[in-house]
């Protein structure tokens, strides 16, 4: 019986020195961790898979876009390298 006891008092420590880190950060212990939680899962619910794929779809064009202008520019130095170089 005593090892049950110390074993709770043990988790009741560990509970309130978790509680505490959390208070500590800013976060408003555990109740401010739900809270945080449910206004996250409530902000990301507004988001649409269809505007997540869309805003990613642009993404990836911007990318293809801007490794296309950087080729471009490579090959521009190659050549001004190229025509420097035989003066």
């Amino acid at each position: 019986m005593d090892d049950v006891l110390r074993q709770a008092e043990a988790l009741l420590r560990f509970s309130g020195e978790v509680e505490n880190r959390m208070v500590e950060s800013g976060l408003g212990g555990v109740n401010g961790v739900i809270e945080r939680y449910i206004q996250l899962r409530q902000a990301l619910d507004r988001l649409s898979q269809r505007e997540l794929d869309w805003a990613k779809g642009e993404v990836d064009r911007l990318i293809a876009t801007l490794t296309g202008v950087a080729e471009q520019l490579e090959q521009l130095r190659a050549i001004k390298l190229a025509i420097v170089d035989q003066r």
